[in-house]
């Protein structure tokens, strides 16, 4: 067996500065994976890709290995979310190694005209390449929102982000040497900005180059979305929270920080039970 010894396991971290592509040019079709598959009331989760196991089981079940460099042959219906991804890093994995695995939306707001869909799914990327060990650089989560005109060919807008509120957001692991159990070491990091946002709502492509080039950047487009008036909606935390809670079912049980525990045991004359963590357990930061 050969070892490299001068090889640095870090330096596709180090050398990541950029994305792998600024912009890329997407058709409608590239996001029929975050339409409802059915006609869905609004509220109904539904999911976008999954493992087909739940959640408890999945816990129990083998992880993927870690010791691999490129993603299995990625479904046809997913294709527009890893061109997406490959945005940032040309390694995107949608299948991630530990559960909770895939992405769940729901229809958060709808008029006579528009929906907007709010979504969460959890990918991961693998930055290096042999000879060098894998590094696993794993977000939190990715979130965001699409609006999509109610017969689905016109995308108005569309936001995807890592979210960046906590104070620890990426989880990152790697292999010293051949074997997962003895050469794998771990940290957790912040990252301030992962975004990839749309600069023009959806167009007639007119010419064959259409998709070569550069779209020019509407600079009314938030304008339009913030002047929306929607019929029926559900406060976007609120919609969030629920997602959460579809991928993590124990977050049916409310948690609070230590502040909020002190006074809530003391106005209901109750006990605390505290659990420190370094990581959150409801991303994939920890």
């Amino acid at each position: 067996m050969c070892y490299f010894g001068n090889i640095d396991s870090l330096s596709a971290l180090k050398e990541w500065t950029k994305p792998n592509h600024e912009w890329m040019n997407f058709g409608v079709r590239h996001f029929t994976m975050f339409f409802p598959k059915e006609r869905v009331q609004q509220g109904h989760i539904y999911d976008l890709y999954t493992e087909e196991r739940s959640f408890m089981s999945s816990m129990s079940a083998p992880h993927l290995s870690s010791n691999r460099f490129y993603p299995s042959k990625i479904d046809d219906k997913l294709i527009g979310l890893y061109r997406i991804l490959s945005m940032f890093h040309p390694r995107p994995f949608l299948m991630i190694r530990f559960p909770p695995k895939g992405g769940v939306a729901l229809v958060r707001a709808q008029n006579d005209d528009y929906i907007e869909i709010v979504f969460r799914f959890h990918a991961e990327f693998q930055l290096n390449e042999p000879p060098h060990n894998p590094f696993w650089f794993i977000p939190a989560q990715f979130t965001g929102s699409l609006i999509v005109s109610k017969d689905y060919t016109r995308i108005l807008n569309f936001n995807l982000y890592v979210p960046s509120d906590k104070k620890l957001n990426v989880d990152m692991e790697w292999l010293n040497g051949p074997r997962e159990n003895r050469n794998m070491e771990v940290d957790i990091g912040y990252m301030p900005l992962m975004t990839a946002n749309i600069t023009a709502k959806s167009r007639l492509r007119r010419h064959s180059h259409d998709t070569e080039e550069p779209i020019e950047a509407d600079n009314t487009l938030q304008d339009t979305v913030n002047n929306i008036i929607w019929t029926h909606e559900i406060g976007l935390d609120d919609a969030f929270q629920q997602l959460e809670v579809k991928m993590y079912p124990f977050k049916q049980i409310t948690y609070y920080n230590l502040t909020e525990t002190i006074k809530k045991a003391q106005q209901e004359n109750k006990l605390i039970h505290s659990i420190l963590l370094w990581g959150a357990l409801d991303d994939q930061s920890c």
